[in-house]
């Protein structure tokens, strides 16, 4: 028995698993290193921190696929001729492959442009679409979005480029605030709007700045002045949280002070004709009855 190719055979995989060992194990060390210089610069600028994770996975991505295929087509340079024949001869399945690569792309190249633009970064609270959510991971194909109640949107990065994103966080994280509450026309007008303002000045995340915290009339509504308190907090969940402070604390306040919160009416006018046909019904009404009683009585 000639045992000749199973040997061949045998050194063969052995010499693609070291290959393949040698590529992982320098990717490794590749990735040990630019960690250990770039923490030092993230440290110094830590808006750098979304571009390096993302050039990071594009590099090690790069040597690991060179790497691989390289000790592959060594160990096997049959492959790479067998690969080209296939490419030539199967042509509509090129097409398709290349179709298929040309969406990898463009989101691989959106990639690299949102960690190099920074339109948002890593943590960064934004609006996508109709849902708030943060920044989690800016991947190779994808971004991971985390939606306030714990979803995970996972947004192809040529979507998200082309897409209008709301950023919270760029520049000024800090927001206003406004609580719109209608209080009915018989209340103390002034004593509302300074028991608002109060109720903002002593809550802990309120950020006072400039004439803020304020309280301004924005319209006569139908069953009530409708009032509008303005004021800041440090971030856009922060933000959340204390709106539905204020309204339940000047809820509370307005009860303690006689201050009602408006609520819808409806007003009976009745012309003077109308008047006089209810008071001629309601004196039918009163005679009808007195009658029966005088009819028991007898």
């Amino acid at each position: 028995m000639d045992l000749e190719p199973l040997t061949n055979h045998f050194w063969q995989i052995t010499t693609l698993i070291i290959g393949f060992a040698l590529v992982f194990l320098l990717a490794w060390i590749l990735n040990t290193v630019i960690s250990k210089r770039a923490s030092k610069v993230i440290e110094r600028s830590p808006s750098l921190k979304t571009t390096y994770i993302f050039l990071r996975r594009l590099i090690l991505g790069t040597i690991i696929l060179i790497g691989v295929s390289s000790v592959t087509f060594a160990v096997f340079p049959f492959l790479g001729t067998a690969l080209a024949s296939l490419f030539v001869a199967a042509g509509f399945a090129s097409i398709v492959i290349g179709l298929a690569a040309q969406s990898t792309l463009s989101n691989l190249i959106a990639g690299v442009t949102i960690s190099l633009s920074q339109p948002f970064k890593l943590n960064d609270a934004v609006v996508f679409k109709g849902d708030f959510c943060f920044v989690e991971d800016i991947r190779l194909m994808y971004t991971v979005l985390r939606t306030w109640d714990n979803r995970r949107l996972m947004v192809p990065n040529s979507i998200i480029q082309s897409d209008v994103v709301i950023n919270y966080t760029a520049q000024d994280p800090t927001m206003l605030i406004p609580v719109y509450v209608t209080i009915s026309y018989e209340s103390d007008l002034e004593k509302a709007m300074k028991i608002m303002v109060d109720v903002a000045k002593r809550h802990p995340d309120c950020l006072p700045i400039g004439d803020l915290p304020n309280v301004v009339v924005m319209d006569f509504e139908n069953s009530g002045t409708k009032l509008r308190l303005l004021s800041r907090a440090k971030d856009q969940p922060t933000a959340f949280r204390m709106a539905r402070d204020l309204l339940k604390g000047i809820k509370r306040e307005f009860d303690a002070n006689g201050i009602e919160i408006a609520y819808p009416r409806t007003y009976l006018v009745l012309e003077p004709k109308a008047l006089d046909v209810l008071k001629q019904l309601t004196d039918s009404v009163r005679l009808l009855g007195e009658d029966k009683v005088k009819g028991k009585t007898s």
